[in-house]
């Protein structure tokens, strides 16, 4: 089996779905290959020479193997500014590799003439897969893929893994490439947007988009893939994800100094009781990993991997597992999602976290104001949330905290208790991530709001609602950018923000003074 993972999304680290999945096959005695055709399309347009006109372009040109070499090394997250040129010119020299109707960046992708928003262009990507600009490098790829796995085409089955909407128009003209190379190739796609696709009733089932594909996998592909396995005996469903295998991934070179390891105790949320939360209106359940188990793994990628860093990629790392890494350093630094738990208000456990190597820690605040997170239904004190900001702050956890404007329940005025608390609390905040909500177009509470597409598109997972108080999207933006900005402590922690790697290259820089 070949497993993909196409562009366009950060090129950071490994994709752990098609990692884990290539385990599980392992086990099962079934051939699996992994291409991150992400991470090498990527690198095939950054390597293509263009004969650039403006100056702008010509010294990213020249500057490039100077600003890959310094993402991938440590020195080059010391200076700010020196990092942030480079990120831009990188984007430059890609956008410039392009002649086409498309803009592929180093975190999206843009067409001038089709969304991936909309059923139709999916297909219409498909239909013409030399459109698209990363067409001669996966063209070749793929074949070096089937030939690498020694399957004849009625035997050969082909997954691919869509996580972001960025991917979704690439996917498509992968999948239309693969359809016209190898038609009797079985196409089996899957990943975050193809689950919420089909949980939120946006795609059937039985959706093959005129034939294109021949089974979409929600959720965890161990659990949906054992039909398509070319044995008798099988496994039909597991217990729990298997420790993935990245061993495909070792000879790339990802931007970062060294290798990211993701890996993921858990799937779904363990609160799930947000309003209006993505994971409460696709229902998705729950599953963790014994701890045991767990701890086993991450020392076997340790061994085998040797990270640079763990990023630990479930919806929230619960206490039980945050507990078993105080306890069980892994050994190498790590980061990820956390709830404002009290278990962040004490000193002592905030220094055994940082002690197991505990670099950063993603936090979600929403509001500042209690009264719009006992409506969201978050479950946390703002005393507490100071609290934990100071205790955190005194052990060295660097704190990449979300916000989030615009919510029903939020006014103008809650608004603003929220900015005074980013003020007041700026010095123990690293960095910030503002946005504006969206809402989940299948949430219960949906119905109670005029709603409207913000797109046309039947495979949109958000719409746009008109505020109970008219604190809609144009003035919440505009408070974003003219009164947030203007607030000293705020616009220092928005002008370090890592610009576009975001959170994905934040622990990599020193400890904000």
């Amino acid at each position: 089996m070949l497993l993909l993972y196409p562009p366009v999304a950060r090129s950071c680290e490994a994709p752990i779905g098609i990692a884990r999945l290539a385990a599980y096959l392992h086990s099962q005695g079934t051939a699996a290959t992994c291409l991150d055709l992400n991470q090498e399309g990527q690198q095939w347009l950054l390597d293509q020479e263009v004969d650039a006109t403006d100056t702008w372009t010509k010294g990213a040109q020249k500057r490039r193997a100077g600003n890959m070499a310094l993402l991938r090394s440590e020195s080059g997250y010391q200076d700010f500014d020196r990092y942030a040129r480079a990120v831009r010119d990188l984007s430059r020299s890609m956008a410039a590799a392009v002649d086409s109707r498309s803009l592929p960046g180093l975190a999206d992708y843009q067409d001038q003439l089709l969304s991936p928003l909309r059923l139709a262009d999916l297909c219409a990507s498909a239909s013409t897969p030399e459109g698209n600009p990363f067409f001669p490098f996966f063209s070749r790829r793929l074949a070096e893929g089937v030939e690498g796995l020694g399957a004849d085409g009625r035997r050969l089955v082909i997954g691919l893994s869509i996580i972001f909407l960025s991917q979704a128009l690439p996917a498509f003209a992968i999948i239309g490439h693969i359809r016209r190379e190898f038609p009797k190739a079985s196409i089996l796609v899957g990943g975050g947007l193809v689950t919420s696709w089909l949980s939120l009733g946006l795609v059937a089932p039985g959706e093959t988009f005129g034939g294109l594909v021949d089974a979409l996998l929600p959720g965890r592909g161990e659990d949906s893939i054992a039909p398509w396995l070319d044995r008798k005996n099988y496994l039909p469903k597991i217990e729990r994800a298997v420790c993935p295998d990245y061993s495909d991934f070792a000879g790339l070179a990802y931007l970062a100094p060294g290798p990211i390891i993701p890996y993921s105790f858990s799937s779904g949320c363990p609160w799930k009781k947000c309003s209006f939360c993505p994971e409460k209106a696709e229902d998705s359940i729950y599953v963790g990993t014994r701890v045991g188990e767990a701890m086993k793994d991450l020392s076997l990628l340790g061994r085998e991997c040797r990270p640079r860093l763990f990023h630990f990629t479930d919806n929230e790392i619960s206490p039980l597992y945050l507990n078993a890494l105080a306890k069980h350093p892994p050994g190498p630094p790590w980061y990820g999602f956390a709830r404002f738990t009290p278990l962040l208000t004490d000193p002592a456990y905030c220094a055994s976290l940082a002690a197991s190597g505990c670099l950063m820690l993603q936090l979600g605040l929403e509001s500042g104001d209690q009264t719009v997170l006992d409506a969201l239904g978050k479950g946390t004190r703002i005393d507490s949330i100071r609290a934990a900001l100071a205790c955190l702050r005194a052990a060295g956890i660097r704190v990449y905290l979300y916000v989030l404007f615009g919510t029903p329940p939020e006014s103008k005025a809650s608004a603003l208790i929220t900015r005074d608390f980013m003020e007041e609390e700026a010095d123990r905040i690293s960095w910030l991530n503002l946005a504006i909500f969206n809402m989940p177009v299948s949430a219960p509470d949906a119905s109670l709001y005029s709603t409207r597409a913000f797109y046309e598109g039947d495979l949109s997972l958000y719409c746009e609602f008109s505020h109970p108080d008219g604190w809609n999207r144009g003035q919440v933006r505009r408070f974003i950018r003219e009164d947030l900005e203007s607030r000293d402590g705020i616009r220092a922690i928005m002008r370090r923000t890592p610009p576009i790697f975001t959170s994905s290259h934040a622990a990599f820089f020193p400890l904000p003074n």
